[in-house]
């Protein structure tokens, strides 16, 4: 599959990498004509402060020798150091054409500061005939140096000349080369737009299409067909299974509508053969105070102990309660186990006050003590014990449940450990009182807390089992 999002990036990549070579090839073209340009000028500046500095040591010399003061001499001695620098500079004049030129005119200037030297030391001797001849000989060498250096500047000219036109080719050849780029970029551009719009339009459109469609109930059409391999088409393949399955669900639907309306029937005939569990719960009050009053003092507890479990069991269960009000239902529903058999059982309590304070899910402690009960010990002729540990932990409180019962197979124990929906051998079952299930109390702890680990089962089978809660002593969002 082919991203809209790729398709971008390529012609963007593309584009970009187009302007800028063209960017770049014209930015090299012209960072060489313009090295060009500063080496025709410097060579042309060159050429001209030779010419001048020339005329500055003869001039500067005649004065001195006119003079004949002493104050005259430096400034001929500056004249002579700058000539000397730019002598040093010719090589940058020089090539294949005039090498010659600029071999004889490199010596031309050596021969004319020899001849200056010649004439201030014969000066300074007071040797006049032989400093005015070579300052004559000077004087004619300066003007070749002129000659020449006006010959090399009309070379450089000449040059120069060709440069120019080589530089307006160049520029006229830059001006067609910038239209064509811009033509054919908004070609290009032009066309990818017009492709790229109708890939996202025309599905789009079919798809408003079918839509309009569904919307009136018509769910049994064809489906969308594009040619694209873009996003639109998992978008489009996906729009088409949601269409099918629509129409799958309306059928099952109407299918189903007459045997829903059968069960309502069902339903509320039944409802009117069940008993009010509150009804329950009023005459258990009222015969618990007839008990009393008769003197029924152990009949008065199992009935208190029993409507206290109704009235718990009624509760909703998405409130929270705290730790020491599931220990008290689970000592009421003990106490009733207790009077049905005796001492075969026995109820064994060890817990931290402090604890007893922390908030829990309503209805956690009581489906494991029945699972305990009904698949540990119900069936122990004597000697059933079932404790309750309750202690703190750092910041958990560690709530331990444990039975001397027939305990479980690591099968069935990692099965609801893993939440399985079959929990052979601890889910509820004959004489629950509650109707909920150990799977249930762990999903609703995870819920509450917002967190995993909160549950472990240690058992084995002959050697009992320990149910043990890790409870945090804040849920999240607890203050």
């Amino acid at each position: 599959m082919i991203r809209i999002r790729t398709k971008l990036l390529v012609f963007l990549m593309i584009l970009v990498v187009l302007l800028n070579g063209v960017a770049y090839f014209l930015y090299q073209n012209s960072k060489q004509s313009i090295n060009e340009y500063n080496r025709i000028l410097n060579r042309l500046y060159l050429l001209n402060e030779i010419s001048q500095k020339t005329d500055d040591v003869y001039d500067r010399l005649n004065a001195y020798l006119v003079e004949q003061t002493p104050e005259y001499y430096q400034p001929y001695l500056d004249a002579r150091l700058a000539l000397k620098e730019q002598q040093s500079r010719l090589r940058m004049i020089e090539n294949k054409d005039n090498y010659l030129t600029i071999e004889n005119y490199d010596n031309m200037i050596t021969s004319f500061l020899e001849k200056g030297a010649i004439v201030s030391g014969a000066f300074q001797e007071g040797k006049i005939n032989q400093y005015a001849t070579h300052l004559s000989q000077a004087e004619n060498i300066a003007q070749f140096i002129r000659e020449t250096t006006l010959e090399l500047l009309n070379e450089e000219l000449t040059r120069y000349q060709a440069f120019y036109r080589d530089v307006n080719q160049k520029s006229a050849y830059f001006q067609s080369m910038g239209i064509f780029v811009f033509i054919t970029t908004f070609l290009l551009c032009a066309l990818f737009v017009i492709w790229f719009s109708r890939g996202i339009t025309r599905p789009i459109g079919r798809l408003i299409t079918v839509a309009k469609e569904i919307s009136k109930g018509k769910f049994d059409g064809k489906p969308v067909e594009i040619s694209t391999k873009d996003e639109f088409r998992f978008l489009t393949n996906t729009f088409n299974d949601m269409r099918a399955n629509i129409h799958r669900l309306v059928e099952e639907v109407k299918q189903k509508s007459e045997l829903d309306r059968l069960l309502k029937e069902m339903e509320l005939k039944s409802l009117q053969n069940q008993i009010n569990p509150h009804f329950l719960f009023n005459i258990l009050n009222t015969v618990s105070r007839t008990a009393y009053l008769e003197g029924a003092n152990r009949t008065n507890e199992l009935i208190e102990s029993t409507a206290s479990l109704l009235r718990h069991n009624l509760s909703n269960l998405d409130r929270p309660t705290t730790l020491g009000k599931e220990v008290d239902i689970v000592r009421d529903y003990f106490f009733l186990q207790k009077a049905r058999f005796g001492d075969r059982i026995e109820f064994v309590t060890e817990m931290e006050e402090s604890c007893l304070s922390v908030s829990v899910p309503n209805m956690t402690l009581q489906p494991i003590v029945e699972n305990a009960f009904i698949h540990g010990i119900e069936s122990i002729e004597e000697g059933g014990k079932i404790k309750l540990s309750i202690k703190w932990k750092k910041s958990d409180v560690i709530v331990e449940i444990t039975d001397n019962g027939a305990g479980m197979e690591d099968e069935i124990k990692n099965r609801l450990l893993r939440d399985e929906e079959k929990e052979e051998g601890i889910t509820e079952g004959h004489g629950h009182s509650t109707g909920i299930g150990v799977r249930n109390v762990i999903k609703r702890l995870q819920l509450f807390y917002q967190q995993d680990g909160l549950f472990d089962i240690e058992s084995a089978v002959g050697q009992g089992t320990t149910v043990t809660l890790k409870l945090p002593s804040k849920s999240k969002g607890e203050k």
